[in-house]
């Protein structure tokens, strides 16, 4: 048997689709079940933020979306959801691996990526900033490869200072 992972509604699209085969899921939630909302829905900038850094950071470390999804154990439909889909907020979970995997500092990618709530109006503005001079190319040039530099710079700095703070 193969295991997929998808959204509930994908799930009860496909399963409509079957005209009365059998199906079963585990952990789909009943239909009257409310979905848990994120801490923060994060701005439209602040989550193509991170979409844009997960995807020109794993391009920076030349790395496929394969071999992101298979060294940090996430499914590549997820994570291509994760690049593509800005409005889309993956688990925790995911959030974890991806920032372990791609050296990116966990507090602030959960709030860029919707998770958690924005500590500084630092984040929200270099995200903002960011965001604004992102562009979808194959290859990072230069400007884009210096954004994201200082992006990652901010997340970085932004780390400390809370360390420091405990």
């Amino acid at each position: 048997m193969k295991v997929v992972r998808m959204s509930d509604e994908l799930f009860l699209k496909r399963a409509a689709e079957e005209d009365g085969c059998m199906i079963s899921a585990v952990g789909l939630q009943p239909l009257h079940a409310k979905k848990a909302e994120p801490v923060q829905q994060a701005g439209e900038p602040v989550r193509f933020a991170f979409s844009t850094l997960i995807s020109y950071r794993r391009r920076a470390l030349r790395m496929t979306m394969e071999d992101v999804a298979q060294k940090a154990k996430v499914e590549l439909d997820e994570l291509l959801e994760i690049e593509e889909n800005s409005s889309y907020i993956p688990e925790v979970r995911t959030v974890h691996r991806l920032a372990d995997l791609l050296k990116l500092p966990i507090p602030q990618l959960l709030v860029l990526s919707g998770n958690a709530k924005a500590a500084t109006a630092e984040l929200t503005e270099a995200a903002v900033r960011f965001a604004a001079r992102s562009r979808a190319v194959e290859k990072l040039n230069p400007e884009q490869s210096d954004a994201l530099n200082e992006f990652v710079k901010v997340l970085v700095e932004q780390k400390e200072k809370e360390a420091k703070k405990k």
